[in-house]
């Protein structure tokens, strides 16, 4: 059975779609089936605003924390985010994160860090890599070489309009020397970094 709602840790995920234009060498989701008290996360289905809504009212309605992370790319389903966020805004005191590859305005056409912004209280962006070359090698985005442009200019205006920000990389995925070179990178943004 697909799990919509997963609690990892003390945090509870929203796994609203297994979409996703990065095929990235060291993505969880090419090795496990599940994470946490998931069942799978591989989707049957993608669950409706309304499916995810009866989850978290009926597992998770005092949850300190909400993230929207599973098997894909959530902004690939950005106006549902959007309707979730808002819903657990309403109805909720858990703080809205959103764990994204940073590439949700070329998946959707236009800038959406506005719309984020007005409903997250974080946001968690994978940067993986210091340059474009090493970007294409390790995420191998579907958008090719426009994509770590796009997902520079993401960081960039997320840590202007968003509360907290953290980029992230995953251990073991590039050189010590590269995780540095993300640090900084992080340092020069004025946003957290995280290695993963």
């Amino acid at each position: 059975m697909s799990s919509i709602l997963y609690r990892y840790g003390s945090t509870w995920y929203i796994n609203m779609t297994n979409r996703c234009p990065c095929r990235c060498t060291f993505c969880v989701r090419n090795h496990v089936r599940k994470l946490g008290d998931a069942d799978c996360l591989w989707l049957v289905n993608e669950p409706t605003a309304e499916e995810v809504e009866a989850e978290i009212r009926s597992k998770a309605p005092d949850a300190d924390e909400i993230v929207f992370c599973g098997y894909g790319e959530p902004t690939e389903r950005l106006d549902d985010l959007l309707e979730i966020a808002r819903w657990i805004r309403a109805n909720t005191d858990a703080r809205i994160r959103l764990d994204t590859n940073g590439l949700g305005n070329l998946v959707n056409g236009r800038d959406i860090v506005p719309d984020l912004a007005g409903v997250l209280d974080a946001v968690s962006i994978s940067l993986n890599a210091p340059d474009p070359e090493e970007y294409m090698e390790v995420c191998r985005p579907s958008f090719g070489e426009a994509a770590y442009p796009a997902l520079l200019s993401f960081i960039e205006e997320a840590a202007a309009s968003i509360p907290d920000v953290t980029v992230s990389v995953v251990g073991g995925s590039i050189s010590l020397e590269s995780e540095e070179r993300c640090r900084a990178m992080a340092g020069s943004w004025g946003v957290d970094f995280r290695v993963r």
